[in-house]
């Protein structure tokens, strides 16, 4: 099965195409906050280096968040809008999901992406083997809150994701030699993963999601708090 892997929900966006289970393509590049540019032309240069043509895919996988607002919905434009005009079927997996598969050993992984300062996006999970555990579904958590909570389990944790200085430096602080963090490559989602992972999810539901797939916001984008305000909506119980 041929399948293309997209994810544009951080700084580092990722592009992958499997052809069965070959990996012939997967390749990271930095975008501008809110731009993606680059998505389309390393979409085009995948297909290019394996001598296939777009008609010739047969399912596309997008990350869903969370992360940058803008940046997941320009990445599930362009896979939607591959997806519609293909007539192929359309996955979506967690972005946290995607970035816990490049852990390498049965380990407890805290995937993380960057919220609002002294927050963070966090998932938990357990991998052995080829098998991802969900143990915790990505959550918004302050970061003195999650260092509190995985000291409390006592297990060594690798952290995979964008991570400040200042978040790396907190988490060291409170766990010290429990705490361990990806390499540079760990740290981005790896776009044929995200693809293996897509077709995974595509064998064993059969359902398409084109029509059904949503960004993983965990929290109401500013827009939408100012509209409700305007609105004399606003949640004023926090």
């Amino acid at each position: 099965m041929r399948v293309l892997g997209i994810d544009t929900s951080a700084q580092s966006g990722a592009v992958g195409f499997l052809d069965g289970e070959q990996v012939v393509f997967s390749e990271q590049a930095k975008i501008k906050p809110g731009g993606s540019e680059r998505i389309p032309a390393l979409i085009a240069e995948a297909l290019a280096r394996t001598g296939r043509e777009v008609r010739e895919l047969e399912l596309i996988t997008v990350g869903v968040g969370p992360g940058s607002y803008t940046g997941v919905r320009v990445g599930l434009a362009i896979a939607k809008g591959l997806a519609f005009g293909l007539g192929i079927p359309l996955v979506g997996v967690p972005t946290l999901e995607a970035l816990a598969l490049n852990s390498t050993g049965p380990e407890h992984i805290c995937a993380l992406a960057k919220s609002r300062p002294g927050e963070v996006y966090a998932g938990l999970y357990r991998k052995r083997e080829t098998n991802l555990t969900e143990i915790s579904p990505p959550t918004i958590w302050s970061v003195s809150s999650l260092a509190a909570m995985l000291r409390e389990k006592g297990e060594h944790i690798l952290f995979l994701g964008e991570v400040s200085a200042e978040v790396k430096a907190e988490l060291m602080t409170v766990l010290k030699t429990k705490a361990f963090f990806g390499t540079a490559a760990e740290n981005a989602v790896d776009g044929a993963r995200l693809a293996g992972w897509g077709r995974e999810k595509w064998e064993r539901t059969q359902k398409n999601e084109l029509d059904t797939v949503l960004p993983l916001y965990l929290r109401r984008t500013e827009a939408e708090v100012r509209w409700e305000e305007r609105s004399g909506r606003a949640d004023v119980s926090g």
